[in-house]
């Protein structure tokens, strides 16, 4: 699996001749944008403990948000590198897709950006994760404002500003009775799955699950 990523990341034209992560040179043009080294790190890691998340039946997790996952993750995400959020999902696919198969859900779907992000990106790199694990999706959810980075905000100041998040009005009624899988890059505090997750069972879900490619220390 991490020779196929290494060789999509390649064949989009996306290599470098050091490791992004640890500045190692690269040798083959079948490493893309890690070392050897970091690419043995690529790999999943369950919690030995998964902590209860509001409104939310179960949830899995692909790995640790350290290491290269995490220079993954902030790379598809603030540079603007579309090939490498789908290169991404393509790792995580099997995985995901397992959970799919188990819980069955009627719909899945991940959280939206604001227009700012959107103009900055050009794309909503959690969407494109899912197109690079070939999983279909709904767009449920909107982002209002101009919000900046959650990043370092405290639980409270997070709490704030996921209300931002909002149903988009022409799929609520495709809600009603439905069992539904969120999709999202980290869970940190779980203040977005929390808001996410309230938002479809007020119009009428009947379930919630959710995964995430990472789980913040």
């Amino acid at each position: 699996m991490i020779k196929i990523f290494a060789r999509l990341v390649k064949f989009s034209g996306l290599c470098e001749e050091e490791c992004i992560f640890c500045g190692a040179p690269i040798y083959s043009e079948d490493q893309g944008y890690f070392c050897n080294a970091c690419l043995e790190h690529l790999k999943p890691h369950h919690p030995l403990e998964y902590r209860k998340l509001e409104y939310v039946s179960s949830y899995r997790v692909f790995g640790r948000y350290e290491g290269v996952l995490k220079s993954l993750i902030l790379s598809a995400k603030f540079h603007a590198n579309v090939s490498l959020a789908r290169s991404l999902g393509k790792v995580i696919s099997p995985y995901l897709w397992e959970y799919i198969k188990v819980i069955n859900p009627d719909l899945i779907t991940c959280p939206g950006v604001n227009i700012r992000r959107y103009w900055s990106r050009g794309f909503n790199h959690t969407e494109e994760m899912l197109r690079g694990a070939g999983v279909p999706f709904v767009k449920v959810f909107k982002r209002i404002g101009l919000g900046g980075i959650s990043a370092g905000l405290s639980k409270e100041e997070r709490l704030r500003a996921v209300k931002s998040h909002k149903l988009r009005e022409e799929v609520i009624d495709l809600l009603e009775d439905k069992k539904v899988l969120i999709f999202d890059d980290v869970l940190t505090t779980g203040a977005t799955i929390t808001r996410l997750a309230e938002l479809v069972l007020s119009v009428g879900a009947s379930e919630v699950y959710a995964f995430f490619v990472a789980q913040a220390l």
